[in-house]
This record gives structure tokens, C-alpha cells and sequence, in this order.
């Protein structure tokens, strides 16, 4: 017998021993409950004072069509109301990746609360879902029955040749009729840049609602397509249109225009 179908076989006996565990509890991503399958490649630990059970060695937790891989797995449970356990908490330590048909997220290290439904990602964390993209360098946090996700530090999101960065980002996700959940609105705090293929948008905060295809910033906005700048303290942006608006304050709006050179005879640019 190979060490990764003895594993198999040791964590089939550890739930066989809890199998009210193994019927209760959900794993991100999933809403209900249901049997959760784990195998390893190293070695299962049931403590059971601690009331955790531990799975190290590539470990695979598969609940349904989302699964939860780690180098460790950590499941902690406790008793329930109705005289069996349930898993309250799920941590995952190195190599994190959660998959469900329709999205991915990795990072170094998960840890996610079963009862409020939040899934918390550091270390690098991504998250993937159709032409979505969020990722950030500190933490990553998921709150399902919000639907919404919190990326902090260089964080980004990014759907085809669009891309908001910033400190802070604050995504919401809504129902798309046709693709399932879909990033609807982005707020963004802290060194914002908003890039396109005919733009780049500077300001201390802004409000992305990519499902209208509109911007609007506030605080030190500068607004950049090609060698043309505006500069004001807020702004709107119609991304469909390409229409700019600038709001001034106090100081007023400035703006730097750049005609287009004519080249001469000779292939120079004339003067």
C-alpha cells in the first residue's frame, strides 16, 4: 500500500469515527452542508481535546464541486445542539488554493469562519472568477453573505484591459443573469490609479461601478490620456463615452493640452 492511499485510508478511518463532523459544516464558497472528504499525502492527527483535526502533507478537503487545498489542514469542531459536532472553523496553512467551478483563490495562509461565512487570505492572495481579478500583498477578505471582498495593501482589481489599484479595495459582487455572481462596484482608498488603454486616473479615493462603466474620484485628481492632463480635486469619467468631467474646489482646474504633431516632408516632426 503507497503512503499517500494509507494516508487516504487513515483520514476515511478519522471521519469514520466523527461522521456527525463529517456531515456538518461547509467549506468557503458553498453555501449548506454536507460530507466533506479529506485525503493527505503525509499524516491525519485527531485531537481530540483540543476538539481539531489535523491533516498534513498536500492535504484535500472536497466538499461537492469546491475543495480546499493546503500543505496543512486544520478543521476545528465542537458539539451541537443536537447532541453531534460540527466544524466551526477551517484553517489552511502554506500553498493555499480554494477552487469552485466558477472561481479560484490562493494564498499562504486561509483561515475561514464558518458561522459568519468570512474567508480571510494572506500572503499574496488572488482571486479569480471569469475576467475578474483581485489581489493584493497583505490580506484578502471575503464575506459571502455580503458578497463582497476586501483587498488591502497594493491591492488591485482588474477585468480585461481595466485595472484600479490602490490601498484599500472594497468589491461587490452582484447576480449576472447570465455568469453568475460578477464584481458590480469598487471602492478604493489610498493611492488610487485607474488604468486603461487610453487613460491613467490618479486620486486619493475613487468609486468604480463597472457595470455602468463609470469613475468618479475625489482628492488630488489627475486625469492623463496620452500627453493631455486635467488636474482638480474631483472628477467624473464616463468610460463608455470617454467623456471627462473636472471639478476644481478652491484651486480651480488645470490643464495641460498637447497638440498632435504634423510630421514635415522629410518624416520630422514640423514645428
Amino acid at each position: 500500500m503507497t503512503g499517500r492511499l494509507a494516508m487516504a485510508v487513515l483520514a476515511g478511518v478519522a471521519l469514520a469515527a466523527l461522521p456527525a463532523l463529517a456531515q456538518t459544516g461547509g467549506l468557503p464558497f458553498r453555501d449548506g452542508s454536507g460530507p466533506i472528504e479529506i485525503v493527505v499525502d503525509g499524516s491525519v492527527e485527531w485531537q481530540q481535546k483540543a476538539k481539531t483535526f489535523v491533516a498534513r502533507g498536500n492535504a484535500r478537503a472536497r466538499q461537492d464541486d469546491v475543495t480546499v487545498r493546503a500543505d496543512v489542514l486544520t478543521a476545528h469542531y465542537r458539539d451541537s445542539k443536537d447532541g453531534g459536532t460540527e466544524i466551526w472553523r477551517i484553517e489552511a496553512d502554506g500553498n493555499v488554493r480554494i477552487a469552485a467551478p466558477d472561481r479560484v483563490a490562493t494564498g499562504e495562509r486561509g483561515e475561514y469562519d464558518v458561522d459568519k461565512q468570512v474567508l480571510v487570505l494572506t500572503g499574496k492572495p488572488e482571486f479569480e472568477r471569469g475576467d475578474d481579478r483581485i489581489t493584493a500583498d497583505d490580506r484578502l477578505e471575503f464575506r459571502q453573505d455580503e458578497r463582497r471582498a476586501v483587498a488591502v495593501g497594493n491591492a488591485t482589481a482588474t477585468r480585461d484591459d481595466r485595472t484600479l489599484e490602490a490601498g484599500r479595495l472594497t468589491a461587490t459582487f452582484e447576480a449576472d443573469g447570465e455568469d453568475g455572481e460578477r464584481i458590480q462596484r469598487v471602492e478604493a482608498v489610498g493611492n488610487v490609479i485607474f488604468r486603461s488603454p487610453t487613460e491613467m486616473l490618479r486620486a486619493d479615493r475613487a468609486t468604480y461601478d463597472v457595470a455602468e462603466e463609470r469613475i468618479e474620484l475625489e482628492g488630488s485628481v489627475v486625469i492623463s490620456q496620452g500627453r493631455n492632463r486635467l488636474k482638480g480635486q474631483a472628477a467624473e469619467l464616463d468610460l463608455k463615452t470617454g467623456v471627462s468631467r473636472m471639478h476644481g474646489g478652491q484651486g480651480g482646474v488645470e490643464g495641460v493640452f498637447v497638440p498632435t504633431a504634423v510630421a514635415g516632408p522629410d518624416g520630422e516632426s514640423g514645428r
